[in-house]
């Protein structure tokens, strides 16, 4: 909790108060409480939290996928980065917000994309749009166009999710993915997938990047 410095309350129940002067542009009023804006929220997140954590969460406020209309630009972060008063922290949120890119559609995909990056392979593309033969078009998670190569991170429950969203069996779900990868590969793709246990052993990961063509760029 955020309190003007010359409050009285202190940290207590698990709630832990922070001193500090807040801009009155940086408050706004959600269903009754006064908190702090998604621009200053997201720079105190990203002064704070572990760098990847901090990734993700300004990955989730550019894309207006999932942020609908609370979407921000890198531009309106780093203003409002600039314009707090406080300069513990600075340096890593500006590394955060510059390490943040439009179109991962979940925090999974942001650790993949440090993942692979780390790993020392070439950034991916994200969000690559591909024809649908039956109409509409497919987003790709990870590509690499010069290397015709795509990498999807599946995270638990994924397939039950959009199944219980769109009203459907788990496995016609999985079905319709596996149509959607065979269509991939006809466009002479190769295609590569991981999840959570994956991201937790970056080796496997930069097997699979090998084994579908993606070389490696430095030698880490």
């Amino acid at each position: 909790m955020i309190v003007g410095q010359s409050s009285y309350a202190r940290s207590k129940n698990g709630v832990v108060v922070h001193r500090q002067r807040v801009d009155d542009g940086d408050v706004v009023e959600r269903n009754g409480v006064l908190v702090t804006s998604l621009e200053r929220t997201t720079i105190d997140l990203a002064r704070t939290m572990p760098f990847p954590i901090a990734v993700a969460a300004i990955d989730l406020t550019l894309y207006e996928k999932r942020a609908g209309r609370h979407v921000l630009t890198r531009e309106q972060l780093i203003e409002a980065l600039l314009r707090s008063p406080r300069t513990n922290g600075r340096a890593r949120a500006r590394r955060a917000i510059d390490a943040a890119r439009v179109g991962a559609d979940n925090a999974g995909e942001t650790l993949s994309r440090l993942a692979i990056i780390k790993l020392g392979f070439p950034e991916p593309l994200l969000q690559v749009q591909h024809v649908n033969p039956r109409g509409g078009f497919y987003y790709t998670d990870h590509e690499w166009p010069e290397y015709k190569a795509i990498a999807e991170f599946d995270g638990f429950g994924k397939y039950l999710k959009q199944a219980l969203k769109l009203g459907e069996r788990a496995g016609d779900v999985i079905y319709e993915e596996k149509i959607r990868e065979d269509h991939l590969r006809d466009e002479n793709n190769d295609v590569t997938r991981w999840g959570p246990p994956e991201l937790r052993n970056p080796p496997e990961i930069a097997r699979r990047l090998l084994r579908i063509g993606v070389p490696r760029i430095t030698g880490r």
